[in-house]
């Protein structure tokens, strides 16, 4: 009962804020707030006492109107500069351009692996397994494999369990499956799909590291099974790890603390 609680008041808490984000200049009034969210005004009161209190709402001391607060934008600026997509998407082009194949960018979101964003080389003959915004659970794929792999280990087995029935539909993608490629993957430093999903397709993928050495990302190639011989997919990975590295610095470098401005 008191988790439902909990999450009760995060969802009420979540509404206020989103009806405070639909009228940022004009405001609203606590009646307003009330009525729209289907809320009482005790209740409404308390959430939003609570959330000036984090710095997410401030109320015009003239009008006694709401409005977001500093701290919600603030972090909604940082959420801005952490736009994995668009942070990687040099990274993409070079690699679509250097390897003339598909090239994706993945985040987990939860139990799926998500795409960020997906740029095309030049050959001919398109791998378009995933578009931008396309999500799979966790492992399935070679981006996704990258992501789930270089989790905590405690945390790899918890995924594998909780994605078990949806795995169903990836019938080369099984629990003990995972479990073996994931164990693989770690060992290699790459993952690797050789027609897992579709036969005449292959594709491999590296892990991008945040400062503090956890996975918050995964680049992937893919390509048809003729230009993905041993050989060559050394040579990928090489790419890959030069670019995963190149992001790592970049997040490191973002996330410094801006300097303070003297007058």
């Amino acid at each position: 009962m008191e988790r439902d609680g909990t999450v009760k008041s995060v969802e009420r808490a979540a509404a206020i804020l989103k009806l405070l984000a639909s009228e940022a200049i004009a405001g609203w009034r606590l009646s307003d707030i009330a009525r729209s969210t289907g809320l009482g005004k005790t209740t409404t009161h308390r959430l939003l006492a609570a959330l000036a209190e984090a710095g997410f709402v401030i109320q015009s001391p003239e009008t006694r109107r709401y409005f977001l607060g500093y701290e919600i934008i603030r972090l909604g600026q940082l959420a801005t500069r952490y736009d994995m997509g668009e942070l990687a998407r040099p990274a993409l082009l070079r690699l679509a351009r250097e390897t003339g194949d598909t090239v994706f960018i993945s985040v987990r979101e939860g139990l799926d692996a998500l795409c960020l964003a997906r740029e095309v080389g030049d050959f001919p003959i398109k791998t378009l397994t995933l578009s931008a915004g396309d999500r799979r659970p966790l492992g399935v794929g070679a981006g996704s494999l990258a992501l789930l792999a270089f989790l905590p280990e405690e945390e790899i087995g918890e995924v594998i369990a909780s994605n078990a029935a949806r795995l169903a539909d990836y019938p080369r993608f099984s629990p003990s499956d995972l479990a073996d490629l994931t164990v693989k993957t770690r060992k290699w430093g790459h993952s690797f799909n050789e027609g897992r999903i579709v036969t005449a397709m292959c594709a491999t993928g590296v892990p991008v590291f945040d400062p503090r050495g956890r996975v918050v990302a995964a680049i992937s190639v893919a390509a048809i099974r003729e230009r993905m011989d041993d050989e060559r997919v050394a040579w990928i990975v090489s790419l890959l790890q030069t670019e995963a590295d190149k992001l790592r610095a970049r997040l490191t470098e973002i996330s410094q603390p801006e300097p303070q401005k003297t007058a």
